[in-house]
């Protein structure tokens, strides 16, 4: 695990982006260096073809690893002291402070409904469950299901794998 939290972080430095990037972020930062790097851009069998190539490749592979892995996920779980130290190592540029709006919210909204709507359907089930057991209070239990929906697709949603490690690691 630490390994590959290592192989993120020199991903994230590689392509120039913040631990906190979000996927249209890490796009706009790969397609930005692999203009500057491509190999058509240069004479076959120069030195800088060559070093151009290799270049190429080690974007590529940095972009394979954080293209679907945002590292902000994976630091969220980490300590507070521990997050302090990352970001002290690597303050974003000024460039990169500067988000596109339209598209970095999106995202986060569109990940935080996915959340929602898997956390209330475990919310139904449970309250499913419930109301077969228990059919004779089904005025009080219908008030208790929406709770229990609302409780559990807000829980997944705010926790992410927090919260399905604790449902499921019982």
């Amino acid at each position: 695990m630490a390994d590959d939290i290592t192989e993120l972080k020199r991903a994230y430095e590689v392509l120039g982006i913040p631990f906190s990037a979000s996927a249209p972020l890490i796009k706009k930062s790969y397609r930005r260096i692999a203009k500057r790097w491509h190999p058509d851009l240069y004479s076959s069998g120069t030195p800088s073809y060559i070093e151009a190539t290799r270049m190429m490749k080690v974007i590529n592979e940095a972009y394979s690893l954080v293209e679907h892995a945002p590292l902000r996920h994976h630091i969220e779980t980490y300590s507070p002291a521990v997050q302090m130290a990352n970001q002290a190592e690597c303050e974003p540029d000024e460039e990169w402070k500067k988000t596109d709006r339209d598209t970095l919210p999106m995202a986060d909204r569109f990940g935080f409904w996915v959340r929602f709507v898997c956390g209330a359907i475990l919310g139904a089930f449970i309250a499913l469950r419930l109301f077969l057991i228990f059919f004779e209070y089904s005025a009080f239990l219908l008030l208790v299901a929406g709770g229990l929906i609302l409780a559990c697709g807000f829980g997944a949603a705010k926790y992410g794998d927090r919260f399905w490690h604790a449902i499921f690691d019982r």
